[in-house]
């Protein structure tokens, strides 16, 4: 007979956790999740619902995937996209016309060559005229100012560069398949001219480069198994310094900028590079140890070909720390990291994405808005953070815990009800699963799923629109008491969606409960 009765308050923080054994995890992290699918660490706390993506760009001409996307504010529109061409050998860049709210082809002097092009890369610059940097690995780097798409075919620069980046006004390409070891830079302030005599130059860093990337006042130039640094101003006082010989990047396109920190995707995991309290010195600390197992998961499909590292894509959603990190097939897992303040300081915290093939992406503020935006197999380019669906797919969530245990595994519970406490942003519906003694299959009755239902958002004095999902007296963060008679020696609990609705953040919850004697 039971006779302790208790409440149990959970704060849902951490993210995901796959890499804790199942005694410890609800000790030392009660609030993190055994399965994390298509939520993100939300602003106001808990576990929000990610919202959905929409075709607002519609389908880019030509055949084959998106290859390449940019937001580049200042230049036409500020909306771009390359994509093979169906016919011919000419039209391949276009940018978005709002006007017309259609694709308009840049005119591309010359044959374009897309044979075996995986991803087109750009980098935006202003040195007095806001203008972008376009490489694919197959053709000359070409500089687009918004009126006219000129190659870069100096007898000094690189036929064929892959990488590039802007460093103390000088354009940086990298990655011709004919040299993959050589850096290249142009002369100060003008990105076509490689001659010597005007500042420009190459350097041989001593291994193929797969990725390089401004951060701060150095530019770091990343290898497979090693990082070097270059710092300086120009070709006077330019000097390549090594971060570490015995650690590199796995995928080109993990390398993003964020929140003070340039992460990419290592054999460990996610690093990041950052600054310490030694001048010119970094750290290269893990920052994804609590998702050791799904990373090793990616790592071994990389390792073993199933996923080709070129077509990787990550994108930044600045407005909220995030980082969001795709492959293009569809059914298979991306990856969310978002950065959460707590007591201890600020810490990134990881769930799954799923349903979201994107072949690239790009993201960037145009005015005070900032757009994400990623491309598919079928050539179509989708806004995401919009709406509540993935472009008129339901979207799937999924929330377990921890199995609790309450201090004794052996010692069996009676459970009673469950207060899930919940911010709506309007109607939603979502199932809850009880599950007892660690999911064990003999001789464990778990109950039939249980449906929480939210009828909508509140609605304020003067804000209220007929026919709208807010509802008068409604409430932003209902409480929902689900009573879940049953008994066992430890209880996990689930949340599923699986439609439209519109998204809701779970932000904790209090399970009453009693301990029975010892037997």
């Amino acid at each position: 007979m039971s006779d302790r009765i208790a409440g149990y308050k959970v704060n849902c923080i951490g993210g995901l956790d796959t890499n804790r054994d199942l005694l410890s995890q609800p000790e030392i992290a009660p609030g993190s999740a055994t399965q994390l699918i298509n939520y993100e660490p939300s602003l106001s706390g808990g576990y929000r619902r990610i919202s959905g993506f929409a075709n607002d760009y519609g389908t880019v001409p030509g055949s084959g995937s998106v290859l390449g996307i940019a937001v580049a504010e200042g230049i036409n529109d500020g909306i771009f996209a390359c994509r093979a061409p169906t016919f011919g050998n000419t039209e391949y860049f276009y940018k978005w016309d709002v006007a017309t709210d259609d694709w308009i082809a840049v005119t591309t002097p010359g044959s374009i060559n897309m044979t075996g092009v995986k991803k087109v890369r750009f980098v935006d610059y202003n040195w007095g005229t806001p203008a972008m940097v376009i490489a694919d690995g197959a053709n000359p780097a070409a500089v687009y100012n918004g009126t006219t798409y000129t190659q870069i075919t100096h007898a000094n620069a690189p036929t064929d560069p892959k990488y590039l980046d802007v460093f103390k006004n000088h354009l940086f390409l990298a990655g011709d398949p004919a040299e993959p070891y050589n850096l290249y830079f142009s002369a100060p302030f003008n990105p076509t001219d490689f001659s010597p005599a005007n500042g420009a130059g190459v350097i041989n860093v001593g291994f193929d480069i797969v990725q390089i990337k401004q951060f701060r006042d150095a530019l770091f130039i990343f290898g497979k198994n090693k990082i070097k640094r270059l710092s300086g101003t120009s070709i006077a006082d330019f000097v390549i310094t090594e971060i570490t010989n015995n650690l590199g990047c796995l995928a080109p396109d993990s390398v993003i900028e964020l929140a003070g920190n340039l992460i990419f995707l290592s054999p460990d995991g996610f690093r990041p590079i950052a600054g310490t309290d030694r001048i010119g010195d970094v750290e290269l600390q893990t920052i994804s140890k609590s998702i050791q197992f799904t990373t090793n998961a990616i790592i071994s499909d990389i390792a073993a070909g199933d996923v080709d590292t070129d077509t990787i894509t990550s994108i930044v959603v600045r407005t909220k720390s995030q980082f969001r990190f795709f492959t293009p097939e569809n059914g298979v897992f991306g990856l969310l990291g978002g950065i959460r303040q707590t007591q201890q300081g600020f810490n990134f915290e990881y769930s799954q994405l799923f349903g979201i093939p994107a072949s690239c992406g790009d993201s960037g503020f145009l005015g005070t808005e900032e757009y994400v935006l990623h491309g598919d197999s079928t050539g179509k380019v989708y806004r995401q953070e919009t709406g509540t669906s993935f472009a008129g797919e339901n979207i799937l969530s999924v929330y377990q815990t921890p199995f609790y245990y309450f201090e004794d595994p052996t010692v069996r519970k009676n459970f009673y009800n469950i207060s899930t406490f919940l911010r709506s942003e309007g109607s939603s519906s979502i199932a809850f699963s009880v599950i007892y003694d660690f999911d064990d299959t003999v001789g464990v009755f778990n109950p039939a799923n249980f449906d929480i239902t939210v009828t909508g958002t509140a609605a304020y004095y003067n804000e209220a629109v007929y026919d709208a999902v807010a509802i008068y007296d409604g409430n932003p963060s209902p409480v929902e008491k689900t009573n879940i008679s049953g008994s066992g020696f430890s209880v996990a609990f689930k949340y599923v969606t699986e439609d439209s609705n519109a998204s809701h953040t779970i932000q904790g919850f209090v399970l009453n409960y009693g301990v029975n004697d010892r037997r």
